[in-house]
């Protein structure tokens, strides 16, 4: 369970950061990424924001919820896929370093959900 907590915190805490960050940093981030739409970062920025309080609550108050522990793990999966479809699809022509940030991200993201799926048995 000590360890389950440790990666459900890393988590909550890195999607927080995150969702700040776009929130404060979208205009500098649609430029890097090269996207026009000025909503995008500050969309997922307030749905990180959320999904970290999500996770947060489970990490303090559900931890022995195994179903609410897998449902965090898929919706990081589901972000992991989505991150590799929009770069191997070229779906949005990002700027280069855009999709390069995008696939660090989603590299971490699976390592966290890979640790919960692992320590949440």
């Amino acid at each position: 369970m000590k360890e389950l907590k440790k990666y459900l915190s890393i988590n909550s805490s890195f999607s927080a950061i995150s969702g700040l960050s776009m929130l404060l940093l979208s205009g500098r981030l649609n430029e890097l990424f090269n996207i026009n739409n000025t909503y995008v970062f500050l969309i997922i920025g307030v749905n990180l924001l959320v999904f970290s309080a999500f996770v947060s609550y489970v990490s303090k108050k559900q931890l022995t919820n195994k179903i609410l522990v897998n449902i965090i793990s898929i919706l990081d999966l589901l972000w992991v896929l989505g991150s590799f479809g929009i770069v191997a699809f070229e779906l949005f022509d990002l700027s280069k370093v855009g999709n390069i940030l995008i696939i660090i991200v989603a590299t971490w993201i699976a390592f966290l959900a890979y640790k919960q799926f692992i320590n949440n048995r």
